[in-house]
């Protein structure tokens, strides 16, 4: 259902939420914009080159958690997650697609991840669709796009003074319920604009073939050649929205047991206790980022591993450009001859 909000009537309604819901908005925060509790009176941050710096996964997968806590004697207890109502509001396509991408990895039929499912569970998401697209960014090219509906409740397009709402769960309905219809020529001009960003977009890289040429091509010089000017710092895995690796250890001077996000990109992430490192140079694992998701993803789920924010390319420190990497690896030859 299209329904019309007033840019004016906002806050009242982001007001009328804090009610029944802990609400999660883009707020600036020195030069960037992170999603944080909404305050009394304050308003959304809304950066129109660009999304928040770091993803909203956070708020499904906080960078550092306490999983357990242990007690006197070897005992221990599960430490408790947060189940609270949460409502996030201005989410763009890229980063609520991503976290539909997560729940394949944290909650599989053989397992699901107890902290994560609670999150999601306890999660409504409200998404601003892209009407001008970041210069960075390429979700056009990996199946996503500006509008794009995976993984939201509701989702709205800006329109000047107003936003045109399109309700896509029951849940999402309940909460614009109070809102009018659009108009017909509000739709129409909604429609024209989302189809007008979409094809905004131009195609970053071609997908079709990829996986197969980075396949066939696991020992080439091309590898050496995209990872050259890399500093291993994992910024770009870091701020990536579909990026879950992660490390376990146990704090004892807290006596809990922490998960803490981490890095392929990092040269001890791969370190073994032996000291052998199968991932010894940025080389490696430059082709590990690569190949995870645009191979081993889709050899998992048959989707590429990537949602196209730009992040990576907007914060990496020497302008490495996953782009312009996978132009590169689509002049790979198709078959490799092997001694």
């Amino acid at each position: 259902m299209n329904l019309i909000l007033k840019k004016d009537e906002l806050n009242t309604l982001l007001t009328a939420w804090r009610q029944d819901y802990e609400v999660y908005a883009p707020q600036s925060l020195q030069k960037f914009t992170h999603f944080l509790p909404l305050q009394d009176g304050a308003e959304p941050a809304f950066n129109k080159a660009h999304n928040t710096r770091v993803p909203p996964k956070a708020l499904f997968l906080p960078t550092s958690e306490a999983l357990l806590k242990f007690t006197r004697f070897g005992g221990y207890e599960q430490v408790p997650t947060e189940t609270a109502p949460r409502l996030i509001f201005g989410i763009r396509p890229c980063d609520a697609h991503a976290v539909t991408m997560l729940d394949t990895v944290f909650e599989q039929e053989r397992y699901t991840d107890p902290h994560w499912q609670a999150r999601r569970e306890a999660t409504v998401t409200i998404g601003l669709g892209c009407h001008e697209p970041c210069q960075t960014g390429f979700c056009t090219t990996v199946g996503s796009g500006p509008f794009n509906h995976a993984g939201l409740d509701a989702i709205l397009t800006d329109l000047g003074e107003f936003y045109l709402v399109e309700t896509l769960t029951e849940q999402g309905g309940r909460l614009f319920s109070q809102l009018d219809a659009a108009s017909e020529m509000q739709a129409a001009q909604a429609y024209e604009l989302q189809q007008a960003a979409q094809a905004g977009m131009p195609i970053a890289f071609e997908t079709e073939g990829l996986k197969q040429k980075l396949d066939q091509n696991f020992v080439s010089p091309y590898w050496e050649e995209v990872s050259r000017s890399c500093l291993s710092c994992g910024v770009c895995t870091f701020l990536c929205p579909t990026c879950f690796c992660f490390d376990i250890v146990d704090e004892t001077q807290r006596n809990e047991r922490v998960r803490n996000w981490d890095s392929c990109m990092f040269r001890t992430y791969s370190l073994e206790a032996s000291g052998h490192n199968p991932r010894p140079s940025r080389v490696e694992r430059t082709r590990q980022r690569l190949s995870h998701k645009f191979t081993y993803w889709v050899d998992q789920i048959n989707q590429i591993g990537c949602t196209g924010c730009g992040r990576c390319v907007r914060y990496c420190p020497v302008g490495l450009d996953i782009r312009a990497m996978l132009r590169k690896a689509n002049q790979l030859p198709s078959e490799v001859a092997h001694a």
